[in-house]
């Protein structure tokens, strides 16, 4: 059996390599055609020695929405949406795993939602990483055939990273106080990331223990905005318990910023699934996040803060929650690293593999 990955941008994505490495094991050949994702499906489908039997699609976006022309992007979708038809009549089956509704600049979202309803329309099967996914995807694709809709969850990170340092050690790295309780942002920074909002309200915390705490927010800007930058600078410099370090994390970092955490933020504007959440439950770390979309799934109340999206102070209030209930942070994160350990991937490239055979 041969499965294309496409969007080629997607190689080096940690969630890529793990379902590429495991689905490897089941005697799944997966191509990543030698191509960028402005050039065409088609040829890098019918062209190869051997004609593939699966094209599994990921984020839709790379694709349509990577020139400043409109026009070009009109063109370059008409183009995909006319192989792909091409592509399901000369019988190769489409797969979606749908990671989100949109994509998260709200970039050409007249193009995004055609785009998409017409993937759910031809695909042979869909992934979504939950049940409440699942339902989403139902509802704002319009698919009248749920039972062409998988739930594969999203799998784990334990074997993924280095994770030998010790949380003095990642302290001592980071320079921040071995007494301190440290709230931690990790990854790319984004508008739906909400780390704008998660600066404001981290420094209206004025408990009694809040001059013990710090927060640490770590990641490059996307795109390098510099108007991004220059904001998040400034409000950075308003409140001393906050450390900025700009920047890609590189994989042999993350341990360094995970250890020495007590708890991560996720300030979500909109989220369907998170891989970052399952990052942080694979170094056994307690989280804050908004209860919305699989989030709701995969943590619980004996691991996590839950606010509702909706609640302006909600963030706030799960900062203080874990603020107040600092000294149970440790078995929360001890409890969602059993709960990320039944996502191994071995599990995940079978469910994934299954989904496979059914269209075949």
């Amino acid at each position: 059996m041969k499965s294309i990955f496409l969007p080629k941008v997607l190689d080096d994505n940690p969630y890529i390599k793990q379902l590429k490495l495991h689905l490897k094991k089941l005697d799944i050949e997966l191509v990543f055609p030698d191509t960028s994702s402005s050039r065409t499906l088609f040829l890098s489908t019918v062209f190869l020695p051997q004609k593939a039997d699966i094209i599994h699609l990921h984020w839709l976006h790379p694709f349509f929405v990577h020139s400043k022309n409109p026009l070009v992007n009109i063109i370059k979708f008409v183009i995909i949406i006319l192989e792909l038809i091409i592509i399901k009549i000369i019988g190769i089956k489409i797969i979606w795993t749908v990671h989100n509704i949109k994509n998260h600049e709200n970039k050409n979202l007249a193009l995004d939602r055609i785009y998409s309803l017409t993937v759910a329309k031809l695909a042979n099967a869909m992934i979504a990483h939950c049940h409440v996914a699942k339902k989403e995807i139902i509802k704002k694709f319009s698919v009248k055939n749920a039972d062409k809709i998988f739930v594969v969850p999203h799998g784990n990170y334990i074997e993924a990273y280095d994770n030998k340092i010790g949380k003095l050690n990642a302290r001592k790295i980071l320079d921040l106080q071995d007494s301190s309780m440290v709230f931690l942002f990790l990854g790319t920074i984004r508008a739906y990331k909400g780390v704008f909002e998660l600066i404001d309200q981290f420094s209206q915390l004025n408990s009694d223990k809040s001059n013990n705490i710090q927060l640490v927010i770590a990641g490059r800007v996307y795109d390098d905005s510099q108007e991004i930058t220059d904001t998040l600078k400034e409000k950075i410099a308003k409140d001393p318990r906050i450390k900025f370090f700009p920047g890609f994390v590189p994989d042999d970092r993350v341990q360094v910023y995970m250890n020495a955490c007590d708890v991560v933020i996720f300030p979500y504007r909109d989220i369907l699934t998170s891989g970052a959440v399952i990052l942080a439950m694979s170094f056994g770390r307690a989280c804050i996040a908004p209860c919305k979309g699989c989030i709701g799934e995969v943590l619980d109340e004996q691991g996590a803060f839950l606010y509702q999206i909706d609640d302006k102070k909600g963030l706030m209030k799960a900062m203080n929650s874990a603020i107040e209930k600092q000294h149970d942070l440790l078995s929360m994160g001890q409890y969602n690293f059993k709960l990320a350990q039944q996502y191994n991937w071995d599990y995940i490239a079978q469910m994934t593999a299954d989904v496979y055979r059914h269209c075949l």
